[in-house]
């Protein structure tokens, strides 16, 4: 057997190789990442604004229900040039062929392209808006 063939079988090995052992995130997966086992609290700059216009901190928990793909939550709102409290609102979400659905009583989002890492949890709403939350208060 020649070099180039040994080096092309070997290739096409490790090819195989990766697309076997290389998986995708469910969305449960996704769900308990936002989640936890016990509810986890992200901090940031959610993009919400009070009735005048002025811009507004989060601070977010999500509890995951009896699946880790939906459950309720908690966001208290605090004015990010004071750290005055505002208001707490509560939700229900969910997460379906990977976007995030929030829904409060009076609206929802939409969440796409996001991501949840151990210590930042970002992605854009359907307006375009990024946002990056943290598990660290860094207000």
């Amino acid at each position: 057997m020649t070099h180039k063939l040994k080096f092309l079988l070997l290739s096409m090995m490790a090819v195989i190789s990766l697309s076997i052992f290389t998986s995708c995130e469910t969305d449960e997966d996704i769900g308990y990442g936002l989640s936890g086992p016990n509810g986890i609290t992200w901090y940031g700059d959610f993009g919400a604004s009070d009735y005048y216009g002025w811009a507004l901190y989060s601070e977010i928990t999500f509890i995951s229900g009896y699946n880790a793909d939906h459950g309720i939550g908690r966001e208290t709102l605090y004015y990010q040039d004071t750290l005055e409290y505002y208001s707490t609102e509560n939700f229900d979400w969910s997460i379906e062929n990977g976007i995030l659905y929030i829904s409060y009583a009076d609206h929802g989002l939409r969440i796409h392209d996001y991501y949840v890492g151990n210590r930042v949890f970002t992605g854009y709403f359907d307006d375009g808006f990024r946002f990056e939350m943290y598990l660290d208060r860094i207000w």
